[in-house]
């Protein structure tokens, strides 16, 4: 399909008209993408939270237990974010 020009050689304003309709038709509806992308980014949220939380708190539990000031906290917790960064990659990578 060849597009018409203007005499300034810009496309014309039907073509592009015509070729934003065309692409309007085939998107979703709008409500369904808010949703969808509100859904992804409340797992992503949560895949990181909850690995990061259950390390601080088995990090704080085992500090105490063993009276080694904040080192397990610190490590758990990191090992936690690492593991919710590792599932929230996953995520993306399976819902495209």
């Amino acid at each position: 399909m060849t597009e018409r020009r203007e005499e300034n050689g810009r496309p014309d304003v039907r073509d592009s008209l015509e070729r934003d309709v065309r692409r309007l038709a085939r998107r979703e509806p709008s409500g369904a993408s808010f949703w969808r992308s509100l859904s992804t980014l409340g797992a992503l949220g949560w895949s990181i939270a909850l690995p990061a939380a259950g390390g601080a708190l088995l990090g704080h539990w085992l500090d105490l237990h063993f009276g080694t000031g904040v080192r397990f906290t610190l490590m758990l917790l990191v090992g936690g974010v690492g593991l919710g960064a590792a599932l929230a990659w996953h995520t993306l990578r399976r819902q495209g």
